[in-house]
């Protein structure tokens, strides 16, 4: 009955349409990319110029997303590229069928291995495969083999530049303007002469802002992990606005009127900081780190008043949570440019005394996951498989010149598990329904011999697949079939002729998919906890490897792998999570807030790799480097053991450190920077800041786990 339920839930789950992405400019512009080529095609008399053309600037289109140019420009390219080279390479193996075989396997393996990089990176080789599928039962001529690489190329690239020159095209808009309405009010408060008593307000904000950026169907990517950092910040400094508040209030009673002050001018400075990451949201403009300066001056102010008062346990008590506070508002002032500027820059690379800091290494995560125990390896293995056993069985059958769009459909419903492949097969089924019907009812209206009114069609659905936004798989699979349907038509296959064989091969992949996960199950949301937990655990081993004096190459090498695998599985894991048919609400709340610290925290060490590595290549004394640092380094280790512990078992940290206080005796016993000191001090310093404040961040997070609301007014 349970899972009767379950499965019924997740089909309700399929037809939910939500558009919050949408964007109707982008798909406009990519409805005109493909146009292009259909109306060069039909008007020099050549068909297959125009549907090679679109499939090419079909699959650049789907790589539309948001970035900078050149990463915007990049990823479109290599899709073209690779949708490119899949379709040359068929066309040359489509005369044996062993090669093909071969061949649409290797693809279909490494599409799936590329999952490790991302679905936006999975997309490229998803791209390769499917037109390698398509082509492959042409058995056009091997000489054919270039042009048709080129064509498909050329279209690809076109609609590439369409996109460049429509940026910028602000995706992420509601998204800011939610984060922008959290941290005005969030000055508010601070700037306020009685912040204790101002009214309940930021609590209703948080909430709508986080139903915004985690809410159903939400993206990833830069941005997005910028603005979940950004809630979790905005929940802490709330929190720490009203303790200081709290000390305010203690200092006006008793008339300590210095004490006073110097927190009211923190908070002010406080105030101006957050104004300027509001409006830094608000505009989608660079974050000005100046505005940082007066809140350290204030600190310090403030610390020097309460040294002078040592009996003082309110001085102390806002001395802490001023430290704090001004480490959180570093937080926010690192992450707030890349979430305002939806990746419309591109930030220089980090160098530690010429060590460069490379936060993504795509072989070497790719390498990590070349292993059975990952479950990117598993789902390769599988898709490979299936697709090439589709494809290859489907030659038998009669009409198999037409027999691809079986194993098309297993490499796109297929996934890691079985609640995200009933998720989009169930979608696919029920939009390919209504979608063939639209297609048909369509191409018999204008006629088949009406080319540019058939095009016209093509464009129209081609829309509605791009406006339909991510999270509508069941909106995008009508007008994905109404879209393949026009164009079929228009190459010469009547729709009468494909509309009921369509519908059943994408009944026999979806039957075929979900069998697949059936006999190998993933229930994720059973080992959500323990992936994270093994996350935390391999950044602890790598952040101890890198701070070792003695640690040699190969361990930190080896640590520095064994954490990429950590990711990719957490992340995956968490992906398949928030696809199955349970309310995880909040496991998903707190598996999302620890990938971003944890993202975070992992940046920060690396930057004491990269440390490291400098004075050791400049035959420096690494011992004096890292010793200082075997406190923090422990207390962080202990921390991260706690979160481990909790995240397992569901429960409160027990044991955790407090690590800014930890940060604060790291800085008190290392020497004053100097013009001696380089780089390499300021920066480890700055990594541990960064470390203080993500695991202290996580501490947090999981000291709510069970409800993702936190503490009220």
């Amino acid at each position: 009955m349970l899972a009767t339920s379950s499965v019924t839930a997740t089909v309700k789950k399929s037809l939910r349409l939500d558009f919050s992405q949408s964007d109707p400019v982008v798909a406009g512009r990519n409805a005109l990319g493909i146009a292009i080529p259909l109306v060069v095609g039909v008007a020099i008399g050549s068909i297959p110029i125009a549907v090679f053309g679109a499939v090419g600037a079909m699959f650049a289109a789907f790589a539309d997303r948001p970035g900078s140019y050149r990463l915007r420009l990049s990823r479109m390219g290599m899709t073209a590229l690779a949708a490119g080279i899949g379709g040359g390479l068929s066309v040359l193996a489509s005369h044996s069928w062993l090669l093909s075989v071969l061949l649409i396997a290797v693809f279909a393996f490494v599409s799936g291995m590329l999952l490790s990089l991302g679905p936006v990176v999975a997309q490229i080789g998803i791209a390769g495969t499917a037109v390698a599928i398509v082509l492959n039962r042409f058995q056009l001529p091997a000489s054919s083999a270039l042009g048709i690489a080129a064509l498909v190329i050329a279209a690809g690239l076109l609609q590439s530049l369409l996109a460049i020159a429509g940026w910028p095209v602000h995706r992420h808009a509601p998204e800011r303007a939610a984060l922008g309405a959290v941290y005005e009010a969030l000055a508010k408060r601070t700037r306020s002469p009685h912040p204790q008593m101002m009214k309940p307000g930021a609590e209703a904000k948080l909430d709508a802002a986080r139903a915004t950026i985690t809410g159903f169907g939400h993206g990833h990517g830069p941005s997005m992990q910028a603005y979940r950092g950004l809630v979790d910040e905005a929940e802490r400094i709330r929190l720490e606005v009203i303790a200081l508040a709290y000390c305010l209030e203690r200092f006006e009673r008793v008339d300590r009127t210095t004490q006073a002050n110097a927190v009211h001018t923190l908070l002010a400075a406080a105030g101006t900081v957050l104004d300027a990451v509001a409006e830094s949201l608000y505009k989608g403009k660079v974050f000005d780190s100046s505005v940082m300066e007066g809140v350290d001056e204030a600190v310090d102010v403030l610390q020097t008043i309460v040294g002078d008062h040592p009996d003082s346990p309110t001085g102390r008590f806002a001395s802490l949570h001023a430290r704090a506070l001004a480490g959180q508002l570093r937080a926010c002032a690192r992450m707030t440019t890349p979430g305002a500027v939806e990746g419309r820059i591109v930030e220089e690379k980090v160098r530690i005394g010429g060590i460069r800091v490379a936060a993504q290494a795509p072989f070497d995560t790719l390498r990590a996951n070349l292993n059975p125990s990952s479950v990117v390896f598993r789902h390769a293995v599988r898709l490979a498989v299936l697709v090439s056993a589709t494809d290859g069985l489907s030659r038998l059958l009669p009409s198999s010149d037409r027999g691809y769009w079986i194993s098309l459909m297993v490499l796109l419903l297929l996934r890691p598990d079985f609640a995200s492949t009933l998720l989009r097969t169930s979608a696919r089924l029920a939009g390919t329904l209504i979608g063939l019907g639209i297609g048909t009812v369509a191409t018999s209206l204008v006629g088949t011999e009406n080319h540019y009114a058939l095009i016209a069609l093509v464009v129209l659905f081609v829309f509605g697949v791009r406006v339909s936004g991510l999270p509508n798989a069941f909106f995008m699979a009508i007008w994905t079939a109404a879209y393949l349907v026009a164009l079929l038509d228009l190459s010469g296959i009547p729709a009468g002729d494909v509309a009921v064989p369509r519908l059943v091969d994408t009944v026999i992949a979806g039957a075929l998919a979900v069998a697949a996960t059936v006999v190998w199950p993933a229930w994720e949301r059973s080992y959500l906890p323990a992936r994270l937990a093994e996350l935390l655990a391999s950044y602890g081993r790598y952040l101890v490897a890198v701070s070792d004096p003695a640690a040699q190459k190969s361990e930190i090498d080896a640590a520095r792998i064994a954490a990429r695998l950590a990711r990719t599985n957490a992340q995956t894991s968490l992906d398949r999570t928030q696809a199955e048919p349970v309310d995880g609400l909040s496991a998903q709340y707190v598996g999302e807030g620890l990938l971003v610290q944890s993202h975070l925290f992992i940046q920060a060490a690396m930057v004491i790799d990269a440390a490291r590595l400098s004075v050791s290549a400049a035959k420096g004394p690494v011992e004096k480097l890292l010793a200082p640092l075997e406190p923090f380094v422990s207390d962080t280790a202990t921390t991260l053991t706690a979160c481990q512990d909790a995240v397992r078992d569901g429960k409160t940290p027990r044991g955790a450190v407090n690590m800014r206080d930890s940060y604060t005796r790291l800085a008190e016993i290392l020497p004053p920077v100097s013009l001696e000191s380089g780089v390499v001090q300021p920066a480890i310093m700055d990594a541990t800041d960064r470390i203080a404040n993500s695991v202290d961040t996580m501490v947090h997070i999981l000291r709510g786990q069970g409800s993702p609301r936190t503490a009220k007014n």
